[in-house]
């Protein structure tokens, strides 16, 4: 007699977290560090938003204390995020779907590609 065995695999095997800095730009308008993004803003609890429309880039200035046209810094356990959704909307460039990219330093600014 034969038999055909399907095996109990219920957990799927997750893809290896990438290493290294991480920013995610979510349709809702969040900017989400990773952990080791995280050490790119020095800590900073607030920074300033800006768009290379050329370069299709968005730049983030951190910044040690409040001032005009700040956005705050959220830290947690796994990173830091932003809410930056009137800035996105402000350039009309609110993604549609999940970005990922790897920031670069630019100057003073945290940058990353859209």
């Amino acid at each position: 007699m034969d038999f055909a065995f399907t095996l109990f695999e219920p957990r799927k095997d997750r893809p290896a977290k990438p290493e290294g800095p991480l920013v995610e730009i979510r349709p809702n308008g969040r900017i989400v560090f990773n952990k080791t993004a995280s050490e790119l803003l020095c800590k900073n609890q607030f920074c300033m938003l800006g768009f290379d429309p050329d370069n299709k880039a968005l730049g983030i200035l951190p910044l040690p204390e409040r001032k005009t046209n700040i956005f705050p810094v959220r830290y947690a356990a796994k990173g830091a995020y932003i809410g930056a959704k009137r800035f996105f909307k402000h350039f009309n460039i609110l993604p549609q779907k999940l970005i990922t990219q790897q920031p670069f330093q630019a100057g003073q600014f945290i940058g990353i590609n859209i």
